[in-house]
């Protein structure tokens, strides 16, 4: 009877350090805690009107040569430089918001008197890299590729007047008019332009 308490007795020790031990070395739950935070400032009405768009394609070399002494700059492991394929659409238009409006509710007359020059509205773009090397001293970091990112899009935004975009869109200045004359029509007023050629302008 002894032997068999003292058994028990043995069994239920084992299973506690068992127990006590698994507690101890099993590895602890990854939480994992996701927060986002969408703060909107503002709202605003945007009336603008895009006659016409261009698709760029353009190749960019960044380098750059980072060391405390000048001529330690010429040697590899303090250089690195990249090539960049940007490809990117850039939308070419009116602000519809600067447009001169003239309403003369007695006669129902719609006059416009002056317009804005075409401007670029908005610029989408994609960056690929190509063949990024980084020196040992000098490796690539965030602020590089927002640099990068940044002097790629400027590249391209300078590309944009002798492009002839605006030529083109002021081109279609009729056609918007025309657009502006049949709403107006339409409603029963009379329209009017006494509107002058502008001269295009950059965003």
């Amino acid at each position: 009877m002894n032997k068999i308490k003292g058994l028990l007795v043995l069994v239920g020790v084992a299973l506690l350090v068992f127990f006590i031990t698994r507690a101890v070395y099993e590895p602890e739950r990854a939480t994992e805690q996701v927060s986002s935070t969408v703060l909107l400032e503002r709202i605003r009405p945007v009336l603008k009107l895009v006659t016409v768009e261009g698709d760029f394609n353009e190749m960019y070399t960044y380098s750059d040569a980072q060391a405390s002494f000048d001529w330690l700059k010429s040697f590899s492991p303090f250089q690195k430089k990249a090539m960049l394929r940007v490809k990117a659409r850039v939308s070419v238009g009116y602000d519809l918001e600067g447009m001169d409006l003239d309403l003369d509710e007695a006669s129902k007359t719609l006059r416009l008197k002056g317009m804005t020059a075409p401007q670029v509205l908005s610029i989408e773009h994609d960056i690929d890299y190509y063949d990024m090397e980084s020196g040992t001293f000098n490796p690539f970091t965030a602020q590089d590729h927002t640099r990068m990112e940044a002097q790629a899009k400027n590249m391209i935004r300078s590309k944009i007047p002798e492009s002839g975009l605006f030529r083109a869109a002021a081109d279609r200045k009729q056609e918007m008019i025309t657009v502006v004359r049949l709403l107006a029509e339409s409603s029963g007023w009379t329209f009017v332009d006494a509107s002058r050629a502008g001269t295009p302008t950059k965003d």
